[in-house]
């Protein structure tokens, strides 16, 4: 009784180490789906009590714990209790045990797909195919009014841009609205324990996203006021520069929030389905399943009953060539209802790992994955052996219950299959002969099965040894092969026809979510809008504008990295004939103060941003707040935010 209290003991220290181990750093939890997430950290549990109960067996040994401990060994020490010792405190003193450990913990951060989920998640959101409704910018307006922002923010959120500063703005629109978004679910309960487990890298991100609006907001007022000043060439050769360094400032700001964004809806959400509603609910409409295949489950219902029916006719056949006595014809029966549910049960669950974990799967490119088709296999074996248990409960000897046939043959099988399920990994139909080369290698690897079997554990056959020649050694690798063949010219074909439907199912999302763009209609900001002439009149072009961002979404990047000298030049002289027109030289000074990230009236620059405390936000976020809005004159170069 107390070496069991010192196993449980030991065991429950093991699993928490491991928990800790398998948890750093504390951002893998919202990497991932939640599904995968715990599913990969259980199956690191286990390997971790695997690895301390084979470690304790080996040291319970005389010999293995005199060649592992040599002169430090103390007898009085349990092994279970050095067991612990050297998974967790003396880990890294233990090199081997140590590397092993690693390699585990790699498979199972692979198998949940850590940080490569997150990643792609967030690649996929974008600020061109991010989308905010006209309803949408009045209520920022609204809301950032009222949070203390004042005019000069809220004057330059826009749904849509065309050229120049309209299109400028539309970007700025888009990161406010995702900042909004973010705000709002730190005060969802759902989302209260990942916004409480990032409580530090949300702070880091509300003071660049605060001090980036601030600079932004600046930036579009200077834009503005240097269009009314300048010429539409001169004003056109002066900020073409600016534009582009701020187009590239709110991607880099909006990859940042979209990041932490993805981050916690894996970190809240429970599902698949429930990631996507709450993308596209804040604004990724195209936001679509990360192209994971529906389970085959009526295929495989009809082939689960081909099987049930071949093996009932083959049972009669051999029990008929055997001369067994008909008073044993229930439990023929009952034997094709046992393998029938080891088969499908195992073959099931190889699809399903083939499905839902990359792991067991390659990419295009990628070479076999030897060691997870074998895992399958013994992933396979187990379950057999759990499900044979069920038939018999009160006999948990598979030699004795004669399932050590079906255990041995499902997982010979389920390695061959999923080997065959990703031999073709291209989205097109294989050639014909793909499928009758994948059933016989099935049929194979199940006759190298039975010839195991026959050689090494004939007992389990529980047929006489006398009676193993002839027709009825044929009969004991025809019947299996035979089932195998049939299996092995199903199951890869249903994989891939659920594969080839998902991947039909999202091309057929992605463009049903595409955003329609809206007529071009007039802004609500008229002054403000650049499509607008200096008169008022709105330009034309400005929907294909919005298109082109829409379709050519990484197709702006910048272009020029700083005027030439002829550039400049042809600046000098645009100024210089621009200069009769100017009062007393007023307005060519004013310009370059402009540039500069200067104003000579600091009492109308000060307005530009009144101190506010963020709605849903912490005193300490909200006093940080008001000292940056406060405080232009101390801002970092706000002409690089100067976009036209």
């Amino acid at each position: 009784m107390d070496q069991n209290l010192t196993y449980a003991a030991c065991g429950l220290l093991i699993i928490a180490y491991a928990w800790a181990r398998f948890n750093t750093p504390p951002s893998n939890r919202s990497s991932t789906r939640q599904t995968l997430y715990w599913s990969s950290a259980i199956g690191y549990m286990l390997s971790a009590l695997v690895l301390f109960a084979a470690l304790s067996i080996l040291l319970n040994a005389g010999p293995w714990r005199k060649l592992l401990l040599g002169q430090s060994d103390d007898p009085a020490l349990p092994a279970p209790l050095i067991a612990t010792l050297a998974m967790t405190t003396l880990l890294p003193a233990v090199p081997t045990l140590k590397r092993l450990d690693e390699w585990f913990l790699s498979i199972f951060l692979d198998w949940a797909e850590i940080p490569g989920e997150v990643r792609r998640r967030a690649a996929v959101m974008t600020l061109e195919n991010f989308n905010v409704t006209s309803e949408e910018v009045a209520g920022l307006r609204q809301s950032y009014q009222e949070a203390g922002y004042g005019d000069t923010l809220v004057r330059h959120l826009r749904r849509r841009g065309g050229d120049g500063l309209g299109q400028s703005q539309a970007r700025l629109t888009r990161v406010v609205k995702l900042y909004d978004c973010i705000c709002k679910l730190a005060g969802e309960p759902r989302y209260s324990h990942f916004f409480s487990e990032a409580a530090n890298e949300f702070d880091e991100l509300d003071r660049k996203a605060t001090d980036f609006l601030r600079r932004a907001a600046i930036g579009l007022t200077l834009a503005e006021r240097m269009r009314a000043a300048e010429k539409e060439g001169t004003y056109d050769e002066l900020i073409r520069e600016r534009r582009e360094d701020f187009a590239n400032s709110c991607r880099d700001m909006f990859r940042v929030l979209a990041l932490f964004l993805a981050r916690a809806v894996l970190r809240s959400e429970t599902s698949e389905m429930g990631v996507v509603r709450r993308l596209r609910a804040i604004g990724f409409d195209a936001a679509a399943p990360m192209n994971l295949p529906r389970f085959p489950i009526h295929s495989l219902t009809v082939l689960a009953l081909g099987v049930f029916v071949y093996l009932l006719v083959a049972i009669v056949f051999f029990n008929r060539v055997m001369a067994t006595p008909e008073q044993q014809n229930a439990a023929g029966l009952m034997t094709a209802v046992k393998v029938t549910s080891i088969r499908l049960g195992t073959i099931a669950l190889t699809v399903w790992l083939m499905q839902r974990y990359p792991f067991f799967r390659r990419a295009a490119g990628d070479p076999p994955r030897f060691f997870a088709y074998v895992l399958n296999g013994l992933i396979a074996a187990a379950v057999a052996a759990g499900i044979g248990l069920m038939f018999h409960p009160g006999n948990p000897d598979p030699l004795t219950a004669g399932d050590v046939a079906p255990i041995l043959l499902s997982s010979m099988m389920c390695t061959a299959l999923a080997l065959c399920c990703d031999d073709w990994v291209a989205d097109t139909m294989p050639p014909r002969w793909l499928r009758l080369a994948e059933a016989a290698a099935c049929a194979v690897a199940v006759a190298l099965g039975m010839a195991l079997i026959v050689v090494y554990l004939p007992e389990a056959l529980k047929i006489p040894s006398d009676k193993l020649v002839g027709l009825t050694l044929v009969m004991l690798f025809a019947f299996p092969s035979a089932l195998a063949l049939m299996i092995g010219g199903c199951v890869p074909h249903i994989y891939r026809s659920a594969r080839r439907a998902a991947i039909a199912r999202r091309d057929e999302a992605s463009q049903l979510f595409i955003p329609a763009l809206p007529a071009p209609q007039p802004s609500a900001i008229e002054g403000f809008s650049v499509g607008s002439t200096e008169n008022g009149r709105r330009s034309g072009g400005e929907h294909q504008e919005q298109r082109a961002e829409i379709i050519h979404q990484q197709a702006e990047r910048p272009v020029i990295a700083g005027l030439t000298e002829g550039a400049k030049a042809q600046k000098h002289s645009a100024d210089r004939k621009a200069s009769p027109d100017l009062r007393n030289g007023h307005q060519q000074g004013r310009t370059a103060e402009l540039l500069d990230g200067k104003c000579g009236d600091s009492a109308a620059d000060s307005k530009l941003i009144t101190p506010g405390k963020r709605r849903n936000g912490s005193v300490a976020r909200g006093a940080r707040r008001k000292q940056l809005s406060g405080n232009l004159d101390g801002a970092t170069n706000p002409a690089a935010y100067t976009p036209a």
